[in-house]
Parts: C-alpha cells; structure tokens; sequence
C-alpha cells in the first residue's frame, strides 16, 4: 500500500478552532468515524500530556486507535492562524494536523507513523505547505504531493525498534550520555548494533532466572539480571545499581534507558538517568557502593526474592519484610531474637541464599515480625531478628514505619545494607549509611 492511498481527501479540512481538541473535533466530523466525536477528541488531548506527537515545522501527527472499519484513515487539518500546541513544555501553534485513525485489528500502525514523519519532514513536502497562504492553494500542493508519493513513496519494511533506536543514540549523544541500556528483552539479531552504536556503550538487559553474568562483545555487554518487574520502569533503579556493584557501570555514567513499556518486543519509552545525581544518596564519596564483605551476587538475590515478596504478597495477602545484610559481627551488637531462630543449627551449606528451595524458605518466613540477618556471603544467620539501636535518633519522612526506621538505623551504625520491603505500599526500599533509595515503587 501507497502512503497517498491512506489519505481521505474528502477529510483535508480547514480548521477554525484555535484549540488542539475542537480542532481534532473539526477532523474527525470529516472522517469517516461515527462515534463520539468530543468524547475521542478529549481522550487525544489527554494522551498528548503524555506522549506528544509534535515533530516540529509546526506539524503534529497525532494517532488514535479505534473500533474502525478499514485498516486505516489519514485527516489532515489546516490552520492559517495556528492551533495552540501546549503539551509536555512545548509552546507551539501548529498549523497542520495530520491524524491517523487506526482500527485496534491492526499491530503495524507503528510503520505507517513512521512513513508519515518521514513524509513531512522533507524539505520537499514542507516548503510548499509552508509557503501556502490560503485553503485552496495548501489543498492543491498537498494533493498534487500525495498523488507523487503514491507513484514514488512506498511504505518500506522498516524495523521500527531499529528507527527508535537510531534516534536514541542521537538523544544519547547528544546528552552526552556514555552508555545506553535496553530493557525489555527486545530481539537484536537483524539490528546493525555495532553500526548504530559505534563509539557508544550498550548495555543489553536480559531477563534471567540463573545467577546474574555479563557477556562482553565488541560494543556492548549482555547483562543477565533476575530482579526486573514486569514493568521494567518500576524496578530499573535496581538493575543500575546492580550494574555498579558489579562494575558494569561506572559510578558516574550518564545513562539512556530505553525498553518496551506496553507492547512486548517494540522499542516506545527513553529517559535518561545521571547516576551520581540519582544514587547519590547511596554511593559515597569515594565512588564505592558495597562494602567489600558483601557479594554483588548475594545482594541481586536479595533484591530479587524482596521484589517477588512485594510484587507477590504471601498466600494473597501483602507482606513486609526486612533484609540485612554485611558482616555479622557487627550487625550482631544491635540485634535479638523475638522468636527461635529457624534457621539455628543448620550448616551453613543449607542456609545459603543461593539454594533453590530458599526463595520458598524465605517467602514463608517472612511472615513472622523481624528481620533476615544475612551475612555478605550470603549465609543466612537468623529470621525472626528484633533490630534495635537504643543509641540512634533515626527520623524518618511522613509514611514510614518501624521496619524502615530499623532499616536505616542498621545501616547506619554496622556499616551494611538494608532492604526493607513495605507491606502498605509494597515498595522496595534500599538503606545505606542511614540514606535511603526507592528500589521499586507498586
């Protein structure tokens, strides 16, 4: 299919309404889609807070995905005097609408959206629609334009995860970012990655049940991780520390994330993350994160079975719980049982963290009030733990319970990690140093 073959001629209109919504209700009254008119056009509104379709030349080419009768439909709206585009810091008066209805049947609009952006943003097509100064005349270019690209613009099999990833690089560059990381387990195997991110670091995260590893190439590492959500965003924060932990990334990296946030294997969401500025509540001035008694293994295993928890609950109730990790002997000043500790004359092969059946262990035990002591090899000393640090004066925002306070005072005065998963909430919160860090929010 020809991109002019998705047009509707019949729905190049010219708009009154200085509003972005009355101007969207102006299109689809053309169109040929029957429904609610100002009841879809304030749906679009409220989706360009979030996700803007403005690509510049005073040009927006928004989407809406609908019960529609054909595959797709092309409206186009023209202002002479603009319609105000105030969405997400942009302050624009658009003059051109281009909306794009798709039926929800259809999964590869992403490829048309793609077209459409490369259609205008040549120089070719914007000049004469810029230069036009009445209806008629923006009318017949357009026409006389779309009629070109029915002989001559073809809708090409693009990669739209290969177009996103192309324009992230540029943003990363840009941003003078020093490694990009891709969430989502997104297929790599027809990308170019050694083209597309020559002199850039990617950093592949892969989602894996095994013990966490890396897989160095040429220029980029695979990066197997175990404690990512379902939503990657939820618990991205986690997986970069983990990165630095393991000396994968630099403690003043600039990171691009990137990863799949709605539909499975295609690339749609970027942000960036200055680590210093973002952990600097937990790494230290002399740029170390763990203390050298903690394994970066046993702290992933922890965050991944406190991710479980939170996510989880227990026998489907929600469930808190608190983890402390480091040297035993010094944890061991500021704690006491509240019951028999279940996991006391164990040898210590069957108390490490890393057993299989001790995710089940762990979830089980989580029900009794207290604590995990784990030591930094990850050899659980006790479950069932009572933290108190008399001596400590620990204030805690607006929200925050025992359990986090403990956390906190523990991390403070014997030097180790704490992971305190709220029961309220079901965050995951990391303590360090007294300082705490949002691992993963519900």
């Amino acid at each position: 299919m020809s991109l002019g073959q998705c047009f509707n001629y019949d729905s190049i209109v010219e708009l009154s309404s200085p509003s972005f919504k009355g101007a969207i209700s102006e299109i689809l009254s053309t169109s040929s889609f029957g429904g609610n008119v100002d009841e879809v056009a304030s749906d679009l509104e409220t989706k360009e807070n979030d996700s803007i379709s403005y690509i510049g030349n005073r040009i927006a080419i928004p989407h809406l995905r609908l019960d529609f009768s054909s595959p797709y439909e092309i409206c186009i709206g023209w202002s002479k005097n603009g319609v105000k585009y105030d969405f997400a810091n942009v302050r624009e008066h658009v003059r051109i609408i281009v909306l794009l209805l798709v039926s929800k049947k259809e999964h590869n609009f992403l490829k048309i959206i793609a077209n459409l952006v490369n259609f205008f943003q040549k120089l070719s097509v914007i000049r004469p629609l810029q230069k036009a100064e009445t209806f008629e005349s923006f009318k017949a270019e357009l026409v006389d334009l779309l009629k070109n690209a029915n002989k001559k613009v073809k809708f090409v099999q693009v990669d739209p995860n290969e177009i996103f990833l192309k324009n992230a690089v540029e943003i990363a560059r840009q941003s003078q970012c020093t490694n990009v990381m891709l969430f989502g387990n997104i297929d790599l195997n027809n990308i170019d990655i050694e083209e597309i991110f020559s002199g850039l670091g990617l950093i592949n995260v892969i989602q894996s049940e095994s013990d966490s590893s890396s897989i160095i190439y040429n220029s980029h590492v695979e990066f197997r991780v175990s404690i990512i959500p379902t939503n990657w965003i939820r618990g991205f924060r986690g997986t970069i520390l983990l990165g630095i932990a393991k000396k994968i990334i630099p403690h003043d990296a600039k990171i691009c994330c990137i990863g799949s946030n709605t539909v499975p294997n295609v690339l749609d969401t970027l942000f960036i993350v200055d680590v210093q500025k973002e952990f600097y509540q937990v790494i230290s001035s002399d740029t170390k994160f763990l203390q050298d008694d903690i394994k970066p293994e046993v702290l992933e295993r922890v965050l991944s079975i406190a991710t479980e928890i939170a996510i989880e609950g227990r026998e489907g109730k929600a469930v808190g719980c608190l983890f402390v990790i480091g040297d035993i002997n010094k944890i061991s000043l500021f704690m006491k049982p509240l019951v028999c500790n279940p996991f006391y004359g164990y040898p210590e092969s069957e108390r490490n963290i890393f057993n299989s059946f001790m995710d089940e262990t762990i979830k089980e035990f989580s029900l009794i009030d207290g604590a995990f002591v784990i030591r930094g090899d990850g050899i659980i000393e006790s479950a069932g733990t009572l933290i108190y640090t008399p001596n400590h004066n620990v204030v805690m925002p607006g929200g925050f319970g025992t359990r986090h306070t403990a956390a906190a005072s523990i991390s403070s005065v014997a030097e180790c990690i704490a992971i305190a998963v709220s029961e309220s909430t079901r965050a995951v919160t990391l303590f360090k140093n007294g300082q705490m860090l949002q691992i993963m929010q519900k």
